[in-house]
């Protein structure tokens, strides 16, 4: 008869910190069809986006080697993050005494025999030792179509970190469920509805999601209510942006089915928020990176500054981009730690989500001294290509940095584009340093380095004859 885990011992099975979160997510009763256990194993059907639920099966009878797992989902993870859900849900007490399911019987009785065949190989090559006992090496791998997992050692944790994952994921949750009925109120209300207009309803919402430690969605939201009443389209600009919402909203719910990259994106655009000890802990990408621009933007009552970096991209290909965020009270300026055109060398590492983006800069190889050499300017088609694919991993991204051969030119009204021969993107309406733009490129195409967003292109710098001018 095999012991119930706890918990914690269930999350020591992941094979990662991802798996790990994402089996949280799994881990809901509402997940799970047909999902049972007894003295032996753990099984159910696992409720996907697919045509099919995923068959789910944990074998908990060999107290030596560990548990083995099954399942049918595309996951190269093992155990995969529906196998530790579906166990983290019975350590939960979530599921009750039942009969096998038949691909679970079948998988079960597959692995019996087999093991059964293993004992007797064994016995048969079996050594005598010196105390008349006898010595092998167990078989240890894949069986009857399931994986086994190292058992893990039981180290010193935290006993009430799960408990507070838990009760976090079910504020969130709750949370989210308000924000999308919220959503939807408003769509059948209509949006031109007059408490729309009110900065009061807008903030109850946002504050809502800040308690429900949502704060990314929050911080949305009060975006989202800046663009009310901001010029005669607005309405088209506001009913975008609840779209976004509503996608995240229903995302973060069932991040569990969703592409581990895809999840991680969801869950920082939420505000699950990474530790920088886990950051600087994964992978990183060594290059020779120059500090290409800084912007400010004022949410709430804090400056968040974005300073862009990038590598390569010297023939002509698409840079690697990397943003690093800063952050200050209001009052107290943001430093920088990187002057705007210098360069170095360094290990940079990339936070989670659905592109690399936004990094930590590591260990530094070779001290920021300023460089003559930049990056030659990308064609508007080129770049946009580039952040057309960005926006597809990431529908919510909000900005894209951008290094382009551009001249500008006016288009009325107070109104300015910057274009080549292949396109032409217009300048953010709040930018209000066009004269030195002009003057800097006289009227001609110069390489010029600033972020898109969905209010036009924001010029940052501007490189003439080998020197760089921040805007």
């Amino acid at each position: 008869m095999s012991v119930r885990p706890t918990p914690d011992q269930v999350l020591l099975l992941a094979p990662d910190k991802a798996a790990a979160t994402a089996a949280l997510a799994a881990s809901t009763p509402g997940s799970w069809s047909a999902a049972g256990y007894d003295d032996q194993a753990v099984w159910g059907h696992y409720i996907a986006t697919s045509a099919e639920p995923y068959a789910v099966a944990v074998d908990l009878s060999d107290d030596v080697a560990g548990p083995a797992f099954r399942c049918n989902c595309p996951s190269r993870k093992i155990p995969c993050k529906h196998a530790i859900g579906l166990l983290l849900l019975h350590a939960n007490g979530g599921l009750v005494v039942a009969r096998r399911l038949p691909f679970a019987a079948e998988w079960m009785q597959r692995r019996a025999r087999k093991s059964d065949a293993a004992s007797a190989v064994d016995a048969e090559v079996a050594t005598p030792t010196a105390d008349g006992g006898a010595e092998h090496d167990a078989a240890d791998g894949a069986l009857g179509g399931g994986a086994r997992a190292p058992r893990p050692e039981m180290g010193a944790i935290d006993p009430n970190r799960q408990k507070r994952q838990m009760e976090r994921s079910a504020r969130m949750r709750a949370g989210l469920i308000e924000l999308d009925r919220w959503l939807a109120d408003r769509i059948r209300v209509g949006i031109a509805a007059p408490e729309l207009a009110a900065p009061a309803t807008w903030e109850r919402v946002a504050a809502r999601l800040v308690d429900a430690q949502c704060g990314g969605l929050g911080n949305r939201v009060k975006r989202v209510a800046a663009k009310v009443g901001q010029h005669a389209r607005w309405h088209e600009d506001v009913l975008e942006e609840m779209a976004l919402l509503h996608v995240l909203a229903v995302g973060a719910q069932h991040s569990s089915t969703l592409p581990t990259n895809l999840a991680d994106g969801v869950h920082v655009a939420t505000g699950l928020t990474v530790a920088k000890d886990d950051v600087l802990a994964s992978v990183p990408s060594t290059a020779r990176w120059r500090v290409m621009g800084e912007s400010r933007t004022r949410e709430d009552r804090i400056t968040v500054q974005r300073t862009w970096l990038a590598s390569a991209g010297d023939d002509g290909s698409s840079p690697t981009w990397a943003m690093l965020l800063s952050f200050g009270a209001v009052g107290n300026d943001v430093t920088s730690d990187y002057e705007i055109g210098s360069a170095f060398t360094a290990d940079v590492h990339w936070y989670p989500g659905g592109i690399a983006l936004r990094a930590l800069v590591g260990r530094v190889h070779s001290e920021p001294v300023p460089s003559s050499s930049w990056l030659p300017g990308q064609s508007i088609a080129e770049a946009m290509s580039a952040c057309g694919w960005a926006l597809a991993a990431e529908p919510w991204l909000e900005r894209y940095p951008m290094c382009v051969r551009v001249a500008p030119a006016p288009l009325g009204n107070g109104n300015w584009l910057v274009g080549d021969d292949t396109g032409s993107m217009v300048v953010a309406a709040g930018f209000t340093r066009m004269a030195e733009l002009v003057c800097v490129s006289a009227g001609r195409p110069a390489v010029v380095m600033g972020e898109w967003s969905t209010e036009g292109f924001l010029p940052l710098t501007v490189e003439s004859h080998g020197q760089v001018v921040v805007l």
